[in-house]
């Protein structure tokens, strides 16, 4: 057979390249030609669009990256056989012995995998999605892309047409794993794309934590990603996913990640976002049957003039569930946030409990926030509330702190600090939490020496 050639533009030849390379199912194949159809068709999201007229595009465009790339080498056999830029961005905590998995993905190659033999023995399932198509179609089939439809948006459907890459994560029955699952995305190939998808399913009563770290060099470095998350949990399990975005200065992402949850079963999202240069996330938890609950928290921090976009929805259907949404921002420079949230209950979910939040902390007098919490009640017997503030740091604390002999970039650290701290502290591996901290640290460390305060 011939060796395939790598397009260098995204277009319909990359479609038909990744669905041949990997052998895939026929119906992938029909999913991919459909959703590429829709990508075709659905028109580009302009400031005339309600959910788009805050987002800057202006600067993006598809032609300016290529749809896949791979390494140039095969599957390392260690963490220490991988590039040492690659390594240097890998928390020293994701070694064995403190994950039950590790999967890296260096572009739109699996490089090396890591399972415990614990989390193997009972069941657990944790590879790549290439490896998934080939070995477990038939748990995908059903699953992959319905919680998501390929056609939602733009992105969306170019994502479900070009998928390069991500994972398939199940979890057996009464399986409650005491280590995470950690992901790690590499993508260091200048105008380069990735399309990741990550499928879950935690069977009944099962728990896993579920780790995604999105890296790239940082700096004067132009990639685009658009990836997706469905996690699929049964009844009674718990399911924690915890991602950290440290994409470079020029990273444009568009993230999608969506749960349903059944009767008694619990889902926490922590998502937080570092770098890049436009971040949007659309998060979406679907209470679907009794007792089900969710904390959704999310925490960004810009400067420059990087841009995060923030849109949650947290939609009732069925009665005596819980959902508990914040979502926290601080911004320097000329950093700008938006956030669009909605809570929804369905007309037969009584007896819902509801609550969100999006709180705003500017730390320069450019920077700018919006905040939209919505409410959309067709249920009688609730209890929902939300809310939303946008301030600067107060001086008075300032003064306070400045007077006991801290320096101006240290009362604001502080400040900071606990205002971060409800987020990070409900990351429920201490590590990845540390790692977050030493972002944020360096970050405001970086704009104190760029304002002569350090």
């Amino acid at each position: 057979m011939a060796e395939l050639v790598v397009p260098t533009q995204i277009g319909l030849d990359a479609l038909e390249f990744l669905a041949e390379r990997n052998n895939e199912p026929d119906w992938l194949g029909q999913l991919r030609r459909k959703a590429w159809d829709a990508f075709e068709q659905i028109p580009m999201p302009t400031p005339r669009d309600e959910e788009w007229r805050r987002t800057d595009l202006k600067g993006f465009r598809f032609a300016d990256y290529a749809p896949i790339s791979f390494p140039p080498y095969d599957a390392a056999p260690s963490v220490d056989a991988l590039p040492d830029e690659l390594q240097r961005f890998l928390h020293p905590g994701a070694e064995e012995g403190n994950v039950a998995g590790l999967l890296i993905h260096h572009g739109a190659k699996a490089v090396y995998r890591c399972l415990s033999e614990e989390a193997e023995r009972k069941g657990v399932i944790f590879v790549d999605m290439a490896t998934a198509l080939r070995e477990h179609a038939e748990m995908l089939r059903g699953r992959l892309h319905q919680l998501i439809a390929p056609n939602e948006t733009k992105f969306v459907a170019l994502h479900a047409a070009l998928m390069n890459a991500g994972a398939f994560v199940y979890v057996p029955p009464r399986v409650r794993l005491e280590l995470p699952l950690h992901l790690f995305f590499w993508l260091d190939a200048e105008h380069s794309s990735l399309f990741d998808h990550l499928l879950v399913v935690a069977d009944k009563e099962s728990e896993v934590v579920v780790l995604a770290h999105y890296a790239s060099p940082q700096g004067d470095f132009p990639a685009f990603s658009s990836g997706a998350v469905e996690i699929f949990a049964e009844p009674g399990a718990q399911v924690y996913f915890i991602s950290l975005q440290e994409w470079g200065d020029r990273v444009y992402d568009f993230h999608f990640v969506r749960a349903n949850i059944p009767q008694d079963a619990y889902m926490r999202w922590v998502l937080t976002a570092f770098g890049g240069k436009l971040w949007r996330i659309n998060c979406h938890s679907k209470l679907s049957e009794r007792g089900a609950s969710t904390d959704m928290l999310g925490m960004s921090v810009g400067a420059g003039v990087q841009q995060f976009d923030h849109h949650t929805f947290q939609e009732h259907i069925a009665p005596q569930c819980r959902s508990d949404l914040l979502f926290k921002v601080v911004l320097m420079d000329r950093a700008s946030s938006i956030y669009r949230g909605l809570i929804k209950v369905h007309k037969n979910a009584q007896g819902t409990d509801a609550y969100q939040a999006n709180r705003n902390l500017l730390l320069s007098p450019k920077a700018k926030a919006d905040s939209m919490p919505l409410l959309e009640i067709e249920a009688n017997e609730v209890r929902c509330t939300h809310g939303a503030t946008i301030g600067r740091v107060d001086e008075l604390q300032l003064f306070y702190l400045m007077s006991r002999g801290i320096s101006r970039r240290q009362a604001e650290k502080i400040i900071v600090d606990g205002f971060l701290r409800p987020v990070i502290d409900k990351v429920p591996v201490q590590w990845f939490g540390d790692k977050m901290q030493a972002l944020l640290d360096a970050k405001m460390l970086a704009e104190a020496k760029r304002l002569g305060y350090a």
